[in-house]
């Protein structure tokens, strides 16, 4: 059994302490960016929304919020198990096996399967449920600069480990191995969690995309056999104030005067890594995209680069002397074209 551990908390932006109110206005701020209408045929953003909703359904309901805290993304399970005869008991245990005359999961099933395969499906079915290696997925949001040259980043995690003395049952054992009924873990206090608090350096590699996973082996939560599971960082891409990305491609505004349009000339293209002269054709219109070849980002799997498209907004000057004005009126009369002239 395999429990892919989600930050709601990070998922949202707020801290564990966080308000009923900062949670819902977190959830409405997420929702009005990423919002399926908002984002039509933007898949990731569709994807974003639905994580957002699943956070906001759990934290914003008291009861749900207080099991995820106490048990993290388990908390359904543990809920089920909690409501059905045999399962977990209201103190956060297994219920005592003694009472019924057995030593544990291991004699109860030794006795109804026989020895060797009742032991080997407790272990295999009940001791998994807590030694299984769990995976965690958490968000880091990274910049286009860092995404075009790669960077190194150091990030404090909190995780909640499995309780290595009560083995997650949250339930008090005794030296022998056995569950106390009614009883709470003196380590975890019932939660069946501990709180494990690390500082990771992170390589975020070059070209890596919204959505994008980087794996970190072993970082995730701690089994109760010791076994870990991975941590994955989940990518969000910060929007950037000039460049907007599709896939290894950019794309660019670039300012053309009306003159150099009209022309032809040379204009300055900023690219991540500096500029680059473009030449630009006589006659060119506004709206008019060229193509730089290899000035995009980098491949994340595979060599080379994208491209980067610069898109021409043609620049008109607010104010003319005299003579710039005698100028474009000739020019105006040379194509009958009606002007006004400015008195």
């Amino acid at each position: 059994m395999n429990f892919r551990y989600k930050d709601y908390y990070a998922i949202l932006g707020v801290p564990r302490n966080a308000t009923e109110k900062e949670i819902k206005q977190a959830y409405r701020r997420l929702a009005r960016k990423y919002h399926p209408d908002v984002n039509p045929g933007d898949k990731s953003a569709e994807e974003k929304f639905k994580e957002i909703s699943e956070a906001y359904e759990v934290l914003s309901d008291p009861e749900k919020r207080a099991k995820y805290d106490q048990y993290g993304e388990m908390w359904k399970y543990y809920s089920e198990q909690q409501q059905q005869p045999g399962g977990f008991s209201g103190g956060g245990g297994w219920q005592d096996l003694r009472d019924l005359g057995f030593g544990g999961l291991g004699d109860l099933f030794a006795t109804l399967f026989g020895d060797a395969f009742g032991r080997r499906t407790a272990e295999t079915e009940f001791g998994s449920m807590f030694d299984a290696s769990l995976d965690v997925e958490y968000p880091i949001e990274v910049s286009l600069e860092e995404a075009y040259s790669g960077a190194t980043r150091t990030l404090s995690v909190t995780l909640q480990d499995t309780c290595s003395q009560c083995g997650g049952t949250g339930a008090s054992r005794t030296r022998s191995g056995f569950y106390t009924l009614g009883q709470v873990c003196s380590n975890c206090h019932g939660r069946g969690t501990v709180p494990r608090h690390k500082r990771l350096e992170v390589r975020i590699p070059a070209g890596v995309q919204d959505g994008s996973k980087i794996r970190l082996a072993g970082e995730g939560l701690t089994g109760r056999g010791g076994q870990r599971g991975d941590l994955y960082l989940i990518v969000r891409m910060r929007p950037h104030p000039t460049f907007e990305r599709k896939g290894d491609d950019l794309y660019v505004d670039v300012d053309v005067p009306y003159t150099t349009a009209a022309l032809g000339g040379e204009v300055r293209v900023p690219t991540l890594k500096g500029g680059v002269t473009m030449k630009v054709p006589a006659g060119t219109q506004g709206g008019q995209v060229f193509r730089l070849a290899g000035q995009g980002m980098p491949r994340l799997k595979g060599s080379g680069y994208g491209d980067l498209y610069a898109r021409v907004r043609i620049t008109v000057p607010r104010t003319l002397t005299a003579r710039e004005r005698e100028l474009l009126q000739q020019l105006a009369q040379l194509h009958g074209t009606t002007t006004t002239s400015r008195v």
